[in-house]
């Protein structure tokens, strides 16, 4: 990475194709740290089963064991099984990311073999007795805490039923893991486009009208890929073409996902209940934050009363604007949103958001996303030259002090095959003084020029990719990484968001094609009409939170995913289900977050309370960012997550800063 300082900001050439680059020798590492790329799919499977049997046989010896339980005799030889299974620990990114077909079904079939293993230790009487017979007196509070979650993590996987009953958990995860895969698959298949013309794309950016030329015939072809879809739905005053492309993204993996998703919710139901608990979300939510259903519909039902009237307020203030255009409009659809955001904040506002477009280019942001790394945590990335998947992966290297704590991937560009919204995988869990963590990103954001909200998105997956990369400094593998509650690991990432609307920050990247910083004018104008339509969007987001949770807090026999998606629909969100749309069949998250979708909304409320702290301090004090760095990401799962945020805060966390927030959105 070239930066060249230029009056007050700051122009970044970015490198990516290694192989043409320009950078000195001692500006990139050559470490060998990755993994084979261009194995078979028979040689990946083989690689799979080899590095299972060894942890089989690790595993085994763990179990018959007989010298004295201690925290090395058993963790010890338990975290070297786990470092063992490393070599195999990128299946999950590589059925999401990997060209070949067949190496992504390799891949597939290697997660139900790994799941299973997972599964058949956590459902070992042997491993549970041997870590509950552990003395602790000598152990420290971070050791305590890791073995109080291991043995309740036990206990709540079924270890102490009988054999039967084990045997049936076990048989129902690798049901949920190969039918959770054969949602993802049909989701990440299933491309979908609509035919138009360039008569119909009026309003959009001429960016984007230069990469979709139109054929012989005179067609455009537009994909339901993010890189088209938010444009169209943002920019095209062509409302029939909003229609269609909604309708065609929201109809994603259906009819095959309906059937899938159905089973998928009945398998869950039926483990929870073979576990003892009411529901699914009852066993999802145990020994997390929230701890019960009945917390996540508490909270739930307080920010959406507090939503409420500056719902009403925006909704009313894009009618008035919809009937300008169509007089007989009645409310505001799912397609319109978006567009009339958009033309109320360049109306009221003075806004527009195709000009930001033009300071957004997709290098620039990467750069100035790692420069804005550097100088709040006193890091350096460097190139990392090693074989990837894919001539779009690029690789890199976080050094402090000289020297290389993390290292990742970023594969960002949509392809064929490949998954289709932003996610983050921890590939290794960084251990203190034996390995380092390994990350990996996918998105699908254009080469070119970005959505302001697309840069909101990549400063939220590099805050997953930063959380591994700073938890990296625990002795236990159990503790290690992003281990804490699973409803707390939003919070980081979305509190980074924060930084897209800094001035200080964007005048270093975002630049225009003359060189020019972002003036900060155009700076203030985006935060004057940033909170117009939060409101609507926060609904939307309490709406897919109560889909989650009512899909897996009852009996599936009792509802069907359609109309119980119309229901919650009328009760949550500001918007009207459009008829003949199946949103749940692509709704991704109902595999990764089951019953927990809620995580977003909590973590948000948890992520504001963090960054008031930086609020008062000031977003660019390293200071600041250094003690966050070590009481909330590098503390890693050593702790609990609500310890975390007490110990940066000085004060417990309260979720009034939300609610508070979100009931001034109106003012």
């Amino acid at each position: 990475m070239a930066v060249f300082r230029s009056g007050p900001h700051l122009i970044i050439i970015l490198c990516l194709v290694f192989g043409n680059s320009a950078i000195a020798a001692s500006s990139y590492s050559s470490a060998p740290d990755g993994w084979n790329f261009k194995q078979s799919a028979a040689q990946f499977s083989a690689m799979c089963d080899a590095v299972l049997e060894n942890a089989s046989a690790a595993f085994s010896a763990i179990e018959r064991a007989d010298s004295p339980a201690s925290l090395q005799s058993v963790f010890g030889a338990y975290d070297a099984m786990m470092v063992g299974l490393q070599p195999i620990e990128h299946v999950w990114y590589m059925k999401a990311v990997h060209p070949d077909p067949e190496v992504q079904t390799a891949a597939e079939r290697c997660v139900a073999r790994y799941t299973d293993f997972i599964s058949a230790m956590s459902l070992s009487p042997a491993f549970y007795q041997r870590i509950a017979a552990i003395d602790l007196r000598e152990a420290s509070a971070s050791e305590r805490f890791m073995v109080g979650k291991k043995l309740k993590a036990f206990r709540q996987a079924g270890v102490d039923r009988d054999g039967a009953t084990r045997d049936k958990v076990r048989a129902l995860m690798a049901e949920i893991t190969l039918l959770g895969s054969t949602f993802e698959k049909a989701i990440r298949l299933d491309n979908r486009q609509v035919k138009t013309t360039s008569a119909n794309l009026v309003g959009l950016p001429q960016d984007f009208l230069d990469s979709h030329p139109a054929d012989k015939h005179g067609r455009i072809e537009i994909s339901t890929d993010y890189p088209d879809y938010l444009p169209i739905m943002k920019y095209a005053a062509d409302d029939t073409l909003r229609y269609q492309l909604f309708k065609a993204a929201k109809n994603v993996a259906t009819p095959a996902n309906s059937k899938t998703l159905k089973a998928l919710v009945t398998r869950r139901h039926e483990l929870a209940l073979l576990l003892g608990y009411d529901s699914y979300a009852a066993l999802a939510m145990d020994g997390l934050m929230a701890t019960d259903p009945h917390t996540v519909e508490t909270f739930l039902i307080q920010l959406n009363t507090a939503v409420q009237e500056p719902v009403g307020k925006d909704m009313a203030d894009l009618l008035t604007r919809l009937r300008q255009i169509d007089p007989g409009a009645q409310q505001v659809q799912a397609w319109q949103i978006d567009w009339l955001e958009n033309l109320v904040q360049q109306e009221a506002f003075d806004l527009d958001v195709r000009e930001l477009r033009n300071y957004f280019h997709f290098d620039n942001v990467q750069a100035g996303i790692f420069l804005l790394t550097e100088d709040l945590f006193g890091v350096d990335i460097i190139p990392w030259r090693t074989a990837t998947w894919h001539p779009d992966v690029t690789a890199w290297e976080i050094r402090e002090q000289g020297k290389a704590i993390g290292r990742f991937y970023l594969d960002m560009h949509p392809r064929d095959n490949k998954y289709g919204h932003a996610a983050h995988w921890s590939l290794r869990r960084g251990l203190k003084n034996r390995q380092i963590p390994l990350s990996g990103l996918a998105t699908n954001f254009p080469r070119g020029l970005m959505e302001h909200k697309q840069v909101e998105s990549f400063l939220h997956e590099f805050g997953h990719l930063l959380h591994n990369m700073f938890s990296g400094n625990q002795q236990w593998f159990d503790i290690s990484g992003m281990s804490m509650e699973r409803d707390f690991v939003e919070a980081p990432s979305q509190m980074l968001e924060e930084w897209a609307w800094n001035y200080e920050t964007l005048r270093e990247f975002a630049i225009d094609e003359k060189g020019q910083a972002i003036p900060p004018e155009l700076v203030r104008k985006m935060n004057a009409a940033r909170h117009f339509g939060e409101a609507a969007n926060t609904a939307a987001q309490i709406f897919y939170a109560n889909l989650a949770l009512n899909y897996h807090n009852r009996n599936p026999a009792d509802f069907e995913l359609l109309p119980l998606l119309i229901e919650l629909q009328a009760r949550y969100s500001p918007l009207p289900y459009v008829q003949d749309t199946h949103f749940y069949n692509n709704f991704r998250h109902l595999n990764g977050y089951s019953s927990n979708y809620y995580t977003y909304q909590w973590s948000q409320a948890i992520s504001m309370d963090l960054f008031s702290r930086f609020q008062r301090d000031g977003l660019r004090n390293p200071a600041t960012a250094r003690e966050y760095r070590e009481k909330v990401l590098a503390a890693g799962g050593s702790k609990p997550a609500a310890q975390l945020v007490e110990d940066f805060l000085g004060r417990p966390f309260s979720a009034s800063t939300y609610t508070q927030y979100l009931n001034g959105l109106n003012e």
